[in-house]
């Protein structure tokens, strides 16, 4: 189960791991997934002009680097709509994972997803 709960992130942190402190434009005990694994309100998640910013809650992170995601990794977003939640899936290039966030959480990346090419749905 925790090869599992790592695998994903190890493979991200392989190519984005930083060591940048979060930043100010912060969600913290978010849900999304990353990969295969739901992380249930223990995500925190930043947006910045470099990228995306992951994270997990400390007490359940178990050595899971923080993760900074440039946008020009995202090579395709759709909606990924839940009941009366409206998120998203945004595809990664490399390495081939998804993630997937809340519209609340992505609308402050309106403006640099603009600039990859993306229009906000």
């Amino acid at each position: 189960m925790i090869f599992l709960f790592r695998h994903d992130w190890n493979r991200l942190a392989k190519l984005y791991r930083t060591e940048e402190a979060p930043p100010q434009n912060f969600f913290r005990m978010q849900s999304g997934c990353v990969g295969l694994v739901d992380y249930k309100g223990t995500l925190n998640v930043g947006i910045t002009p470099q990228g995306i910013y992951l994270s997990i809650f400390f007490l359940f992170s178990f050595g899971l680097t923080p993760l900074l995601i440039p946008w020009c990794a995202i090579r395709k977003i759709e909606p990924a709509n839940q009941l009366f939640i409206k998120r998203f899936c945004l595809y990664l290039s490399a390495p081939k994972v998804t993630l997937i966030l809340s519209k609340d959480i992505l609308s402050p990346a309106k403006e640099f997803l603009a600039t990859q090419g993306f229009e906000w749905i």
